[in-house]
């Protein structure tokens, strides 16, 4: 009898936890106001389990074609049904379905599978979208209880797309600071160009008067002032030198045009002095030796007489190479300034562009923040949701509370940025 009051005693303890699951999986399925009458589409996950066989529990992701893959059953159809809907669908399905349970110990165990004990719910519905005048556009899960307001949040809260600034002080800020290192870019050039025009020989009166601090402008031109000097004076050190040169070999063609008479002569004695010996010789009033003592005489003042002219030929190339190379180095510096020259009008041209660039877009910032500020009225969204019936176009607030698969659309008071672009820094960017 005590066995019989046990086991009726333990029957009646499942059974009622039995009830009680069931009784909290239906407070579970309670949905939302905004839920309450939501049909699940492709998108939405569910999550099935058995509370008494804790290996049973699936995640299902509904399909394209509005079915889920059901363990012990196979696919079943699901779309356009309500939450408990599915539950009696999926719970009819399991019912009476025998679930063999593996154990630590090797053993197997089978569960036959209570519809009142199936327990449904949605573990993911499909994720909402929001687009338009906000920070991050995109694609967002979604959670039930969820409003416009919240999805804006997780969007990364309202901003002027139609300007694309994220925080006007920040990027005003951003913009001065480079339209200052702009301008001072813009007067190196300018100086520059001026050092370079008064290389070439031109006359340039002034320098273009730009919105850089005095003691900048006056560093810049006592440097190009400095710079101009010192290659002048690098200049005349290089053709002093060649000048030296110059003089040196013309020096030494003189004493060799000398050294040449004077070899010339010694030469024609000496052959003189050979064809007299040689006539002697052939009358026999001179003797052998003496013929010979006059050739090898004539064949030494020869010698000399070429060495002289070849030293001679070796300075005057070497001469006419100085004067080549001095003639050389205005022309090289001229053609050097102009090339520097070139390139300096091309970055002028750069930084002037960007400085028209950056003017315009302090400009737009500054009355970005001043329209941003004082813009009247209130953001305008709308929500789209596809029904059963088809899509539906809601006025939405930011209290509205939202669907899965809405579409929130979020448009800013349009500010009008009309005559806020800025002029040209400069009508002429280069110096006249």
């Amino acid at each position: 009898m005590k066995l019989l009051r046990s086991l009726l005693s333990a029957l009646s303890m499942t059974m009622a936890s039995t009830r009680l699951a069931s009784f909290a999986g239906a407070i579970a399925l309670i949905p939302t106001a905004a839920l309450a009458d939501y049909k699940l589409q492709p998108g939405d996950a569910l999550e099935v389990s058995v509370p008494g066989i804790p290996d049973f529990r699936q995640r299902l992701q509904i399909g394209v074609d509005g079915e889920v893959n059901l363990a012990l059953v196979g696919a079943v159809q699901v779309s356009g049904l309500s939450i408990q809907q599915a539950q009696e669908i999926i719970a009819g399905s399991l019912a009476s379905k025998q679930y063999r349970q593996g154990t630590a110990d090797g053993r197997e165990i089978t569960h036959l599978i209570q519809a009142d004990q199936v327990f449904i719910s949605v573990a993911e519905y499909r994720p909402i979208y929001v687009y338009g005048d906000v920070a991050r556009p995109g694609e967002y899960i979604f959670r039930p209880g969820m409003t416009v307001r919240q999805a804006v949040a997780v969007a990364g809260g309202y901003s002027a797309a139609q300007v694309r600034i994220a925080n006007p002080l920040m990027e005003a800020a951003d913009f001065r600071s480079e339209y200052k290192a702009l301008w001072a870019q813009f007067a190196t050039e300018q100086a520059r160009i001026w050092r370079l025009r008064t290389e070439l020989g031109e006359e340039v009166e002034h320098v273009e008067n730009v919105p850089v601090p005095e003691a900048l402008a006056e560093r810049l031109k006592q440097a190009a002032i400095a710079h101009i000097e010192a290659r002048l004076s690098d200049s005349e050190k290089d053709k002093e030198l060649l000048r030296r040169a110059v003089e040196q070999t013309s020096l030494q063609l003189e004493l060799l045009s000398e050294k040449k008479k004077k070899d010339e002569e010694g030469s024609k004695a000496d052959t003189d002095d050979y064809e007299s010996v040689r006539t002697l010789l052939q009358k026999g009033l001179a003797p052998t030796t003496r013929l010979s003592e006059a050739r090898r005489a004539v064949l030494m003042s020869s010698t000399q007489l070429l060495e002289t002219i070849v030293q001679a030929s070796n300075i005057e190339r070497q001469r006419g190479e100085y004067v080549r190379q001095l003639n050389k180095i205005d022309s090289e510096r001229q053609i050097a300034a102009l090339g520097e020259l070139q390139g300096a009008y091309m970055n002028l041209a750069q930084i002037s562009a960007r400085l028209e660039g950056t003017a315009q877009k302090l400009a737009l910032t500054g009355q970005a923040q001043s329209t941003l500020l004082t813009a009247a009225g209130r953001p305008e969204m709308t929500v789209h949701r596809k029904r059963e019936q088809g899509a539906e176009t809601l006025p939405g607030s930011e209290d509205l509370g939202l669907a899965p698969g809405d579409v929130v659309e979020v448009v800013l008071p349009k500010a009008d940025f009309a005559g806020a672009v800025a002029p040209s820094p400069r009508g002429s960017a280069v110096p006249n």
